[in-house]
């Protein structure tokens, strides 16, 4: 018995090893099977199938360049739109501020001129001289020359030596008188020559222009006391007596007259009349 159990399994062993053998043989076979298969509807279709989606894939990427092209483009002209607004916008604000500007020094240079008015009319009742008010028209101012044309001549009452001066001080002396109009010549002028007095002892003395802000002394000894800060004012001699010139100061060891006057800003000035 236990020989025929023995040659059952046995046989039975050799039948499984067979059929596992077999059964490997069949999957192998299907898979290539299936592989083959494969690879003929691969020739077949694989090509086709590639070029549509090659076009496809084409179209897509043609159609989203198109939208972005699009979207760019309204995005410059939206940016173009906008900046040319903007630049407008800047060019308007840049001439209204220039306009603003010019209206800002219009209104000082009228504040300064009412101001200069205001200080004219207080000195022409102050003043114990008869005083017509005028205006500086034209500047002449060289190495050769300082004066001005007034606007008032004859008409108003205006003649030669009569004395010009400002809220700040002596300006000049007129020097040509015509109907409307007078020609005034610059204290700062080398042709100028004007009596003065020096101090409270009164030195009479000649101060003369040097065509610069710097006022000489002449005809007056050396052994006359005069000092810095010493007030200097028109002596009278021809002219208007005790007119505001300025003060004594000493540059290289010589004394000279500092007018406070600002001859390159002048505007409207008084005419004193000697009675």
């Amino acid at each position: 018995m236990n020989r025929v159990m023995h040659k059952k399994i046995a046989g039975r062993k050799r039948s499984f090893t067979l059929f596992r053998r077999f059964r490997k043989r069949e999957i192998i076979f299907r898979a290539l099977f299936f592989c083959g298969t494969i690879s003929v509807l691969h020739m077949k279709i694989g090509d086709r199938f590639i070029k549509k989606c090659r076009f496809f894939t084409n179209s897509a990427i043609i159609t989203l360049n198109q939208c972005t092209d699009n979207i760019g483009g309204y995005f410059l002209n939206f940016y173009y739109f906008i900046s040319h607004d903007i630049n407008n916008i800047l060019i308007n604000l840049h001439n209204t501020n220039v306009e603003l500007r010019e209206e800002i020094e219009k209104l000082k240079n009228l504040r300064q001129e009412n101001e200069e008015l205001r200080a004219l009319l207080s000195l022409k009742k102050l003043t114990n001289f008869s005083a017509i008010a005028a205006k500086v028209m034209c500047t002449f101012s060289n190495d050769f020359t300082q004066s001005f044309t007034l606007s008032a001549g004859k008409i108003d009452g205006v003649s030669t030596n009569d004395i010009i001066k400002n809220s700040e001080g002596l300006v000049g002396r007129v020097i040509e008188a015509n109907d409307s109009w007078s020609r005034v010549l610059l204290i700062t002028d080398m042709n100028s020559s004007i009596p003065v007095k020096i101090g409270e002892s009164q030195i009479n003395a000649i101060m003369t222009g040097s065509n610069s802000d710097k006022l000489f002394i002449s005809s007056i000894r050396e052994d006359i006391p005069i000092k810095e800060g010493d007030v200097v004012k028109t002596s009278g001699y021809g002219i208007c007596e005790d007119v505001f010139v300025g003060k004594i100061v000493k540059s290289n060891k010589k004394f000279m007259i500092k007018s406070p006057v600002n001859f390159s800003t002048l505007k409207y000035v008084v005419v004193l009349k000697k009675d």
